[in-house]
């Protein structure tokens, strides 16, 4: 059935007359046919069918017989005089048959007309569940006058609450402020719709997810509106505030059912500032508020901000100098990082370039057997725990950065990928776990190297600042020195030992992350439990370090690692080392000198001497390396497509 015809039946209800009501109609109709016989010659047809006339004519039959104030003065004067009588009751074609009650009119269809809105009314809550027609709430209809823009408001909410008395509402500051005048203010059809009302408004608990994204969008759309908060001396800043807090990150990467919208801290109609004690953000308020989601917590949870503004140094301290120490450290990496991998790959490249135009070739100073000869670099287990890391770490990127950047096109296909926000969080925190056992694992055995049995604390600093430590000392800083003299031409490349300053610092730099995200990442995990050693805002600050951290992590690996141990034009396009764990004699040599001849005058090499690598295993490390770099460079482009676009 289309939509006029609908609403056509909807004009109408069918019930069952009363008596009293039956013996009217009677009367009127006895009344109607006494005016039919003394009307004038002419005033109906020969088959007592209506004259063809227009409006006025039309009228004019009608108010023979309804000649009530409302037809005969106000009719006129109302926003539907101007289309007749005859514009909504149609199908009068016999007058007589009308006057009888014999021929009743078609049901109104305000459809006709109206056609937008009754295309959205057949969706409304009042409709579907209430049985609510258009003169349930537009009565009076043939007295209707259009409204003064002025006077909307205040008229809507008067007929709202003829049946929805809420006292909290009429206490509310959107209320308050709309008695007084201000069209800015909210009425109860700019949150739940006109004639457009969802079913879902009363239910709730059946229909959390679309109700909160619903409730939410409606509170965005006024409270980011400039102009409109600048003329209510507000914030227009406060949405995009929550909408950088977890809440709002995983309500705009499409799935509010997992967190807190608008309506969920500010309740129902209880729209109040929270200086005012009825208010449900109100301080003495918080605990119960809060407790509506969050179970089992210290009271100082609620000490958590929902809008907080990093940058505001005199309301927001503490986070705004975590923002600057981040920010700091961000710049300050990739600062000089991002410059040493520049200056790195020119160097290289050129003088590869340089020496292939010249037709030099370089020569190993070893014998044949010596240079092709494979000595072990990596055991096993380092092995087994690199390919970990790396699947973990992608895991942990994949899972986390669309909650990072929810508005980015790729955010929810990610999302998607994974099943769900929940499935999300599920797999981020096991790639966690995995990444904090490889850590501690590794941080064992770093006090085994410095503390080995037997030997209790003797010759721990000698093991810490020697060769085979990871831990920087005096020669990196020369070695560092003498990298950028050598990148401007001014001396040699520094010859290396077992580990190169850049690779202490990859080392170094894991056990700091691991701090930063790790330490931050399990405060967030559970942050109610988390309450009972922090404050909430606390929380606000683990927030910001895990999300800025994340990024320094992934930019770091993806373009400096990267480049350091793979595309380092000698090394183009991968180097397989850290997954056969062998190289040849030759690359030790070249690469770490200063190390060939400590394992040379020690007698050592013959001890680290291995077969070379089976095709199988070179097949494998190709191809899940190749993989792991194409993956990390979309990840890479995603990154910066996000923070760019």
């Amino acid at each position: 059935m289309g939509g006029h015809a609908l609403l056509g039946f909807m004009s109408i209800r069918r019930r069952k007359m009363t008596n009293g009501e039956r013996s009217a109609r009677w009367f009127t109709a006895l009344v109607t046919a006494v005016c039919l016989l003394l009307a004038p010659p002419g005033a109906v047809t020969a088959g007592g069918a209506a004259p063809e006339a227009g409006p006025e004519a039309a009228a004019s039959q009608c108010l023979r017989c309804h000649d009530g104030y409302d037809f005969r003065v106000a009719f006129p004067a109302s926003a539907h005089g101007n289309i007749g009588c005859t514009g909504c009751h149609r199908g009068i074609d016999d007058i007589r048959r009308h006057s009888t009650g014999e021929k009743r009119p078609d049901p109104v269809s305000c459809g006709s007309c109206h056609e937008r809105i009754a295309a959205e009314y057949l969706s409304n809550f009042h409709y579907i569940q209430e049985d609510f027609r258009c003169y349930d709430c537009h009565r009076g209809i043939h007295a209707f006058r259009k409204m003064p823009r002025a006077d909307m408001k205040r008229a809507i909410v008067e007929r709202c609450t003829e049946c929805h008395g809420n006292d909290e509402y009429v206490a509310s500051g959107h209320s308050e402020a709309l008695l007084k005048g201000n069209q800015d203010a909210a009425d109860c059809s700019d949150c739940h719709g006109l004639h457009d009302t969802r079913v879902y408004h009363t239910a709730l608990d059946k229909y959390p997810a679309e109700a909160r994204e619903f409730y939410t969008g409606k509170c965005k759309r006024c409270h980011s509106d400039a102009a409109m908060m600048k003329r209510n001396n507000m914030s227009a800043d406060l949405v995009r505030y929550y909408e950088e807090t977890y809440h709002g990150k995983v309500q705009n990467v499409g799935y509010p059912s997992r967190v807190a919208g608008c309506g969920d801290c500010h309740t129902t109609h209880n729209i109040l500032p929270k200086s005012d004690p009825r208010s449900s953000i109100h301080p003495d308020n918080l605990v119960a508020n809060c407790g509506r989601c969050h179970k089992n917590f210290h009271t100082r949870f609620v000490d958590y901000k929902a809008h907080p503004n990093y940058r505001d140094r005199k309301n927001y301290p503490s986070l705004f100098w975590t923002f600057v120490f981040m920010s700091g450290l961000l710049a300050g990496t990739f600062l000089f990082f991002w410059t040493h991998t520049f200056l790195w790959w020119r160097k290289v490249y050129w003088e590869t370039h340089r020496m292939e135009k010249l037709g030099i070739k370089a020569r190993c100073s070893l014998s044949e057997d010596d240079c092709i000869q494979h000595v072990q670099r990596f055991s096993p287990v380092e092995r087994a725990m690199h390919v970990l890391l790396i699947l973990s770490f992608f895991v942990l990127v994949m899972t986390g950065f669309p909650v990072k950047y929810p508005e980015s096109a790729w955010a929810g296909i990610f999302m998607d990928l994974w099943g769900g926000a929940q499935n999300a969080a599920l797999l981020h925190r096991g790639a966690a776990l995995v990444l904090i056992a490889i850590v501690a694992y590794v941080a064992v055995l770093s006090f085994k190297f410095l503390f080995p049995k037997g030997q209790g604390t003797r010759g721990w600093v000698g093991r810490l600042l020697g060769p085979d430590s990871l831990f920087p000392n005096l020669k990196d800083w020369e070695d560092l020195k003498g990298m950028f003299r050598w990148f401007f031409d001014r001396g040699e490349m520094p010859k290396f030992e077992r580990w190169t300053y850049w690779e202490k610092f990859d080392f170094l730099a894991v056990f700091w992350g691991m701090f930063a995200i790790g330490g931050s990442g399990l405060l967030l995990w559970k942050p109610e439990w988390s309450s009972y050693l922090v404050p909430g805002w606390a929380l606000n600050i683990a927030a910001m370090v895990h999300s800025e951290e994340a990024l320094l992590a992934a930019l770091f690996i993806f373009t400096v690692h990267f480049f350091n141990t793979h595309f380092i034009p000698t090394k183009f396009p991968m180097d397989r080392i850290i997954f056969t764990g062998t190289y040849t004699m030759e690359e030790l040599q070249e690469q770490r000198p200063l190390e060939y001849r400590r394992l040379l005058e020690e007698n050592r090499l013959e001890t680290i001497k291995r077969d070379h690598p089976g095709i199988p295993l070179k097949l494998v490390s190709a191809a899940f390396g190749l993989g792991s770099l194409a993956v990390g460079l979309m990840l890479t482009i995603l990154i910066f497509w996000a923070i760019l676009f």
